[in-house]
């Protein structure tokens, strides 16, 4: 049971390495907002372009970040449940977060 677990926390190591590494794109307003996420889920930049900041107000704006960044996330997020998958033979799922509010 003990060479079970550390193979499993070696695979898991192995898995947070990877995505760590994985980006994931997603753009609103035709690409005049970009945003990158890592498959940790966490986004790691953010590009809008200036010309927005003057032709959309503020709720405009906010709603375009929010899209771009949950098209990235959302990517993320598939990518992880594919790789848990993997780990662990698909006897795990990730819960599907994008029915209801999100």
């Amino acid at each position: 049971m003990g060479l079970l677990m550390t193979q499993i926390q070696e695979e898991i190591n192995d898995l947070q390495k990877r995505l760590e590494t994985m980006t994931f794109f997603g753009t609103s307003y035709q690409g005049k907002i970009r945003v990158w996420a890592n498959g940790l889920q966490l986004i790691i930049n953010l590009d809008i372009n200036p010309e927005l900041l003057t032709t959309l107000s503020p709720h405009e704006l906010n709603e375009g970040i929010i899209r771009a960044c949950n098209s990235a996330l959302k990517q993320a997020r598939d990518c992880l449940s594919e790789e848990i998958g993997r780990v662990t033979g698909g006897g795990l799922e990730w819960p599907n977060l994008t029915e209801g509010r999100y």
